[in-house]
């Protein structure tokens, strides 16, 4: 999303600062306990919103930038009440984050065997599974190529188009059959053709690492040759 905004914004700056899963044992621990840096909760990550707030969390950080700089769309037809639109944007969003990338991030850290049904965490895997089923019949039912309707994205399509590519880029067994998912594919494919995004993936900014096992290379090499 940011990379969107500061595109069109242009008195908008922003910079990352990862906390690299690398470095999780050395630096992380003191990073917590430093409210100027973690915040009142001592929790990463966070947004230094103008060098004078801290946000914690992805979902309020998410939310705030979406509220701040107009990505929550307009309901449609215009009578209906935006509060429920707003509700409405948000359980995509809540279900993509809650449901899809943080059980992503769980069937990764736990090596999950996708060929054994009895894995302790193939559950998990047909979860992701089934709500992509979902938000795939959802987007299909939208007049447009974005969620509910709309003629521009909202956080909901960031949300999905970012846990769409990370699960094709981790495993295929994580997505339905292709008739399922073709309304999220034409969706990954505009939201590449914006050109910040395209300009962020050319460049090779994307931080590729997703949990913080420390087999996950290895283990996503496994099952990079297996599928090949």
């Amino acid at each position: 999303m940011l990379e969107d905004i500061a595109a069109k914004y242009s008195n908008v700056e922003y910079q990352d600062d990862f906390e690299l899963f690398e470095k999780m044992a050395e630096e992380w621990p003191a990073h917590k306990v430093d409210r100027n840096i973690s915040g009142p909760y001592g929790n990463l990550p966070v947004l230094h919103w103008n060098d004078t707030h801290i946000i914690a969390q992805t979902l309020p950080i998410a939310q705030f930038i979406a509220h701040k700089f107009d990505l929550y769309g307009k309901p449609k037809p215009i009578n209906e009440d935006p509060m429920i639109f707003q509700a409405l944007i948000d359980g995509v969003v809540s279900c993509v984050y809650t449901d899809i990338v943080l059980n992503i991030a769980m069937v990764l850290y736990n090596e999950v065997n996708f060929d054994d049904p009895n894995d302790p965490y193939a559950r998990l895997v047909k979860k992701i599974v089934d709500d992509f089923k979902v938000l795939n019949s959802l987007l299909t039912n939208s007049s447009t190529s974005f969620f509910y309707d709309q003629d521009e994205p909202t956080i909901a399509d960031y949300f999905v188009f970012y846990a769409f590519t990370l699960a094709k880029d981790f495993y295929f067994a994580l997505l339905p059959a292709d008739e399922d998912t073709q309304a999220l594919s034409k969706l990954e494919q505009i939201m590449r053709g914006r050109p910040a995004l395209a300009k962020y993936f050319n460049e090779g900014r994307l931080y590729n690492r997703i949990s913080g096992s420390p087999t996950e290379e290895q283990y996503r090499a496994k099952l990079a040759a297996k599928k090949n």
